[in-house]
């Protein structure tokens, strides 16, 4: 039942109305090049390097099982082959080695958002985020029902793309549901994440028909899925659901490079759209659709 966290984060304005604290759990079945929270990705707990506290004494290189660092603490290859062990982070006497990852019961993570409530004002809430929740399903649907007992409602942020048992067992502990769609093509999906869109299809369809309160949230790169041909189908997906309240639209924003540098791994590649490339965006959309598109 203990979910394996990264951070629960006050504070947050993106993910869902109102004030949010953000829960960002561990472990993704899909590899979304854009990725804003690699650190999330990986199931288990792993080391992140953080350069600016590092004094270069070389702790972390002769601790390391697997040779991952350098004498000044910088990783020496992929950080992806950390096993998470910690030793560079028991052996750092700066605290620049940083272990992402910790497991907190439901009612820890309840105890945690409620010191929260005088923000949310009857708006706001908890967001439970990633990484993806639903492999993680038992925890937060705990969490959720532990906080709506308090008065304090539930958002799951998710790419749908997990089991069809893990969004039934949901359906009475979320209030709302933010479903990521990322490529409409099915092949550009797969290349794209690893993974066919077939069944985040069939989950939002699931979710409609269970009544869920759904916002479709929609991430754009430029050149990469910005096409007319998806944004048509963002267009005809939202409209053929009566449950969709909403499309945001998430231009790419490249946070996530500094992250991946901490954890050893190379830049992305991406670059951010321009402002009048977003609003374009947005235009075009608008004019296909008829739920209400709002630019992130």
């Amino acid at each position: 039942m203990n979910g394996i966290i990264t951070d629960i984060l006050s504070f947050s304005l993106n993910d869902g109305p109102g004030i949010r604290t953000a829960v960002f759990l561990k472990g993704c079945p899909l590899r979304c090049p854009w990725c804003h929270n690699p650190e999330t990705l990986s199931g288990t707990p792993q080391a992140m390097w953080f350069a600016a506290r590092c004094v270069h004494c070389g702790a972390c290189a002769r601790a390391c099982p697997k040779g991952l660092r350098a004498e000044d603490g910088s990783w020496r290859t992929d950080g992806a082959a950390c096993v998470g062990c910690g030793a560079c982070v028991r052996a750092c006497p700066a605290g620049a080695s940083v272990m992402k990852g910790r497991r907190v019961t439901p009612e820890a993570a309840a105890a945690r958002i409620e010191r929260d409530r005088p923000f949310f004002r009857g708006r706001g809430g908890a967001t439970f985020t990633g990484g993806e929740p639903l492999l993680q399903a038992a925890f937060v649907k705990e969490t959720a029902l532990l906080l709506r007992r308090r008065g304090i409602p539930s958002a799951v942020e998710t790419s749908l793309f997990a089991p069809a048992d893990a969004v039934d067992s949901l359906l009475d502990a979320v209030d709302l549901w933010l479903c990521d769609w990322k490529e409409t093509d099915p092949e550009k999906h797969r290349l794209l994440t690893g993974e066919d869109n077939a069944p985040v299809r069939e989950r939002l369809r699931r979710l409609d028909a269970a009544g869920a309160r759904i916002v479709l949230r929609c991430p754009l790169i430029p050149g990469v899925n910005d096409s007319p041909e998806h944004l048509a189908g963002i267009a005809a997906l939202a409209d053929s659901m009566k449950g969709i309240e909403a499309v945001d639209l998430l231009p790419y924003h490249n946070i996530g490079n500094d992250k991946r540098k901490k954890l050893g791994l190379p830049p992305d590649g991406f670059t951010p759209p321009e402002q009048g490339e977003k609003e374009g965006w947005a235009a075009a959309l608008r004019g296909l659709c008829r739920k209400p598109v709002r630019l992130g």
